[in-house]
């Protein structure tokens, strides 16, 4: 079978998995590790062979991209001290505790040991973030898990190549690597500007969503490759660009070219993680069946060494590191208060490693500078997928249960930011449109004719967007809205099959409805989406 019907054999798997998360109401990602492994165990199947290099570049710019132009600004400004902690503090401090445990425990030399611990080092929150979002966990938790992972790729990334490169050399300098790391974090940051600055003209200049959007999904690899090629750091230049693109997007696209791009990014973003999750399946079953793979009581063991070390440091930092300084200081207490115990407790069990450690970990070159092999890069790979495989099952399956179990309160805050925030957009579009009629601009009949049609809509959405106000009349609305558009649908639909309207005619037409349905599930939101984890 070629690389090309592989992928889309995996592609398809992953969707029929993901229908299967579904129906059973289990994290999407485990379901697709666990059908990659029953995958890998059919007879005869063969092994799925990946470029080291080639993945690296394909899966990790585009993913780093997605997740820098969704994480929250203010959240991060509001929670900088604890995201740092993590994201930086407990990601070197995981480097060298699982370095040590390697050493000490699995035999590993000092820098293959510390390779194991910077591809180890990032926990993977895809699952987190989704059962966090879905069962209205905290703002804070959200925003921090959210910060702490976009940095935490950043920092485990670049110690990553450090390390590696202390493998491939068989040389390191502590002298001679702070100094690189800053010009190669520098690099990266002059990089990501450079990049967000050409990108933004593009989309200013052009003015056509295709092409717009073309640009969009190279913008990751723009940012990537040219940093990559010069020694900087090509992670830090895709999180610096599309932090920066996202903030000037909002008035710089137009509404077409946003949809487009957002669906477009939906796409990858899915393709791209079930690939991943499937292939640590595939990967776990292909080391239980090789018959050259480490022996399977050994990988066992050493992935329940450092699934424990993970697991264990994350706990230990978490509590002292998030109390003391409040304890300590009044001046943090004054800004952040006292933090809850319970979120806390839930920050500490979301340590799943996944896609971030997967691509790393595949990313390991096979040999070294003298054309020897990579030393033990058996184990390290094997128990990278170990700890994958022992994380996810042990603290992905009970992060829902946990969350229940801690009761934690829901979170309504952006509930009343929407209702004040609809409540300025009718009174500056009123006001605005008060104005141009003042001026002559428009006729005051049509200003009351638009102000009567948008007045219906804005209380829709402030029935939707109050959490004190019966929902109601707002899903009959919907409902209503919904069939009308069904049946102007049914309607053109069957005129062009009569040929009394043209398909361009149709397209057209068909294109307003479609605009009109996605305002209103908008509007109105599918709690079942919250289903989706």
């Amino acid at each position: 079978m070629s690389s090309f019907e592989t992928i889309l054999g995996l592609l398809l798997a992953s969707t029929a998995l993901a229908v299967a998360g579904k129906k059973l109401k289990l994290p999407i990602p485990i379901v697709m590790v666990i059908g990659g492994l029953a995958i890998a165990l059919v007879p005869g199947l063969h092994a799925v062979v990946l470029d080291p290099e080639l993945t690296f570049a394909i899966f990790v710019p585009p993913l780093l991209f997605r997740a820098s132009i969704t994480t929250s600004l203010r959240g991060l400004r509001e929670n900088l001290r604890s995201v740092s902690l993590l994201a930086v503090g407990l990601v070197a401090a995981t480097v060298v505790v699982v370095g040590a445990v390697a050493h000490q425990w699995l035999g590993l030399p000092w820098a293959p040991a510390f390779v194991l611990g910077a591809i180890l080092a990032p926990p993977d929150a895809i699952v987190g973030i989704s059962l966090a979002r879905a069962l209205k966990a905290p703002r804070t938790v959200v925003s921090i898990i959210e910060g702490e992972t976009l940095l935490n790729d950043t920092t485990a990334f670049v110690l990553y190549r450090r390390a590696v490169a202390a493998v491939v050399t068989g040389a390191f300098s502590l002298i001679i690597a702070a100094p690189q790391f800053l010009l190669t974090a520098l690099g990266g940051l002059a990089i990501g500007y450079v990049v967000y600055r050409v990108v933004r003209w593009a989309r200013y200049a052009l003015h056509d969503s295709t092409l717009e959007n073309v640009i969009w999904l190279l913008v990751p690899f723009l940012a990537y490759l040219p940093a990559e090629a010069v020694g900087a750091s090509g992670v830090l230049s895709v999180v610096v660009s599309g932090l920066l693109l996202r903030q000037s997007s909002p008035l710089l696209v137009s509404p077409q070219t946003r949809l487009q791009a957002n669906h477009a990014y939906d796409l990858v973003e899915f393709m791209l993680n079930s690939l991943i999750f499937v292939l640590i399946g595939l990967e776990v079953g292909q080391i239980l069946r090789a018959p050259q793979a480490p022996p399977l009581l050994l990988v066992a063991r050493s992935a329940g060494i450092v699934t424990a070390a993970l697991i264990g440091l994350r706990v230990v930092w978490m509590y002292p590191g998030t109390f003391l300084p409040a304890l300590f200081s009044k001046r943090i207490r004054d800004r952040e208060g006292m933090p809850a115990f319970k979120a806390v407790t839930l920050l500490a069990w979301m340590g799943v490693r996944g896609s971030d450690s997967l691509v790393t970990a595949l990313a390991l070159p096979l040999t070294i500078a003298s054309g020897q092999p990579f030393p033990h890069r058996e184990l390290i790979v094997s128990t990278t997928f170990g700890v994958i495989l022992a994380t996810l099952l042990v603290q992905g399956l009970t992060l829902r249960p946990l969350i229940k179990l801690l009761k934690l309160p829901e979170d309504h805050t952006h509930e009343a930011e929407e209702t004040l925030a609809r409540r300025e957009m009718v009174a500056a579009g009123d006001a605005r449109l008060e104005a141009l009629c003042k001026q002559g601009k428009f006729p005051q009949e049509i200003v009351d004719r638009v102000q009567r049609a948008h007045v219906q809509r804005s209380e829709l959405e402030m029935d939707l967007a109050n959490p004190a106000h019966a929902h109601k009349h707002a899903d009959l609305q919907k409902q209503a809205e919904t069939e009308l558009l069904r049946t102007r649908r049914r309607a053109v639909v069957r005129l062009r099959n009569e040929e009394v309207i043209d398909d361009e005619v149709l397209r057209y037409l068909e294109r307003e409805l479609d605009l009109e349905e996605v305002r209103l599930e908008i509007t109105v939101g599918d709690a079942n989406d919250d289903e989706t984890v």
